[in-house]
């Protein structure tokens, strides 16, 4: 591993968490969305980012019937986004 002084300055940025469900061709996820502070879901989905961050992350079959795997963190691509919901219940 680099030293922090050769992989360069990275600011801390602060975000807020969402939980949300996330349908992709092949899986359903359930987890917390981080978007920026001020910013909507639906800002982070139209973000330049190719990724979003997500945290908590259950992964789930296309049904969301049965649980895959899970994961402390996961960088989806939001071009395999299909839909998006906010997970209230």
């Amino acid at each position: 591993m680099l030293p922090s002084s050769e992989r360069g300055f990275r600011p801390h940025i602060s975000t807020l968490q969402f939980p949300v469900i996330i349908q992709t061709q092949h899986n359903r996820i359930r987890g917390r969305l981080h978007a920026r502070e001020n910013e909507r879901i639906k800002d982070a989905l139209n973000s330049t980012e190719p990724f979003i961050a997500l945290t908590q992350v259950r992964i789930y079959d296309v049904n969301g019937e049965q649980e895959l795997k899970a994961s402390d963190f996961m960088a989806l691509n939001r071009t395999s986004i299909i839909w998006v919901i906010e997970d209230r219940g």
